[in-house]
């Protein structure tokens, strides 16, 4: 099965159901398969062919989504562009892929200008588009193999330059029956697309639904005041907001009506956030997944975040998961795993596969019940005096301290213990070094505690949010931080 054949399908079997919602327009089942038809025509009218790739920069669109689909019927490879990089960064991505075609949206124009894009054959969605669309012929190409790939999808980069993960066709089918059985879609669910169409965990939502012949409504923003009367004037039953679930149910504007399911970042939502969906009757997924698995991993239920604090859950059926490592419950070892939807490769680089697992780089431990925990980065951890410190493990009791907004915890060279526990701190006004140092104290085994405090206005992040701790270990200079000694 190629992914445009989602499209093909939903016709067939829902032709006049919406599929889409976005901008105060809606697009049938029936309009969305002869587009897509119609895109394989006109890419392989444009001399694109198996393995070209075609550079995609665009706001939440349904294009974002139809471009793809018609680009698996001829074996073409669909780049998403972060539209949160700088010019530099894009460039970086489409010479990596060696991208020859482009669709842009018109919002992004001078971005996709000042990036190369517009020097590429290129398609402005719009008018234009939907012109050049209609007087497409048919596409005569042959179909291509269901393992190939079709989209190529770009890290954050946190640990270097970013790497395309190829993500196959059989790998999209595999995470889109994975995403309908996590949140137990159907055809009468309306999703709240709020994730950018550029990350996994956005596209894999909106696929869930189609699949089952859902409708996915495209929001023009993420921001709480632009989402909920979406949710209420589109009868939205499944959704995640991406500025904070428990920012949205407080908000003003907030109107859960129709809400069955939110979904987000397993092990990460407060107590609170999860009792008030309780209380509403909604259910919660937190979900645990990376762009080189193609998805989601592990899930959890709103009963399982609040009875296991922490938890990232327990395996989907696809997975295959391994600690490497660790023996018996409760010891800490690298996550590896393997599955359906695995990315087949990087591009352009050697496999990264050890034996047919993929290494996540994430440190986890399984508790008795078989519920995995994440514990940290493996390129996080502190190596200090012998111990293994978990940066992760330090910063939550960081920010449990109510003087703190942010915090990163780094290993620094250290003559005496090797590596030493550096604490990055955005704090109020007023609060010390000291106090974090008793607080620490209060809460975390002495060698855990941060030897080395530095008070920053805020810390860097990646387009994805990510704290790049390499930066910050690059940038170390003792003359700006505070030492506690060893007595302290």
């Amino acid at each position: 099965m190629l992914l445009g054949d989602l499209a093909h399908r939903g016709a067939a079997l829902w032709p006049d159901r919406t599929a889409f919602v976005w901008d105060g327009r809606a697009r049938t089942y029936r309009d969305l398969h002869a587009r897509v038809e119609r895109w394989a025509g006109l890419l392989a009218a444009a001399g694109v062919r198996a393995g070209d790739r075609i550079a995609l920069l665009t706001v939440n669109v349904p294009e974002a989504i139809e471009t793809a689909f018609g680009a698996s019927l001829i074996g073409a490879v669909v780049v998403p562009l972060n539209v949160r990089l700088a010019p530099a960064e894009i460039r970086f991505q489409v010479a990596d892929a060696a991208a020859r075609h482009a669709v842009v949206h018109p919002a992004l124009a001078d971005l996709a200008r000042a990036s190369g894009l517009l020097d590429l054959t290129h398609w402005t969605i719009g008018p234009e588009l939907d012109r050049a669309l209609g007087e497409a012929p048919p596409n005569d190409l042959p179909l291509p193999a269901p393992d190939a790939p079709i989209i190529q999808l770009y890290t954050s980069g946190t640990t270097g330059r970013p790497k395309g993960c190829l993500l196959t066709n059989q790998g999209w089918v595999a995470a889109t029956a994975n995403a309908v059985h996590a949140f137990g879609i159907t055809g009468a669910d309306r999703l709240l697309g709020a994730l950018p169409l550029f990350h996994v965990a956005g596209y894999g939502a909106a696929l869930g639904h189609l699949a089952v012949g859902g409708t996915v409504v495209l929001p023009p923003g993420a921001s709480p005041d632009v989402l909920w009367p979406l949710v209420a004037g589109h009868g939205v039953t499944v959704a995640i907001f991406p500025t904070g679930t428990g920012r949205a149910l407080r908000h003003p504007a907030a109107a859960p009506g129709t809400l069955r399911l939110v979904f987000g970042m397993a092990g990460t939502e407060r107590a609170r956030t999860l009792e008030e969906l309780r209380d509403l009757g909604i259910g919660y997924r937190g979900v645990y997944g990376s762009t080189e698995a193609g998805n989601f991993v592990t899930i959890t239920t709103l009963d399982d975040e609040l009875e296991r604090p922490g938890t990232v859950g327990l395996p989907l059926p696809p997975f295959d998961l391994a600690l490497d490592g660790a023996d018996e419950p409760g010891e800490v070892g690298e996550l590896l795993l393997r599955g359906a939807s695995v990315m087949a490769g990087y591009a352009g680089l050697p496999d990264p596969m050890d034996g047919g697992w993929l290494r996540t780089g994430d440190l986890m431990r399984r508790d008795a019940d078989g519920y995995f925990h994440f514990v940290d980065r493996a390129k996080d951890m502190v190596r200090s005096g012998g111990e293994n410190v978990y940066s992760a493990e330090v910063e939550q009791v960081l920010v449990r301290h109510p003087g703190v907004l942010d915090a990163a915890v780094i290993g620094v060279p250290d003559a005496r213990w090797g590596e030493a526990v550096k604490a990055l701190v955005v704090v109020r006004a007023g609060t010390t070094p000291a106090d974090l140092d008793a607080h620490c104290r209060a809460h975390l085994g002495g060698f855990k505690r941060p030897r080395w405090y530095e008070l920053v206005d805020a810390l860097p992040r990646n387009h994805s949010g990510k704290i790049l701790k390499r930066d910050l270990r690059a940038a170390h200079d003792p003359e700006r931080s505070v030492r506690l000694t060893e007595g302290a």
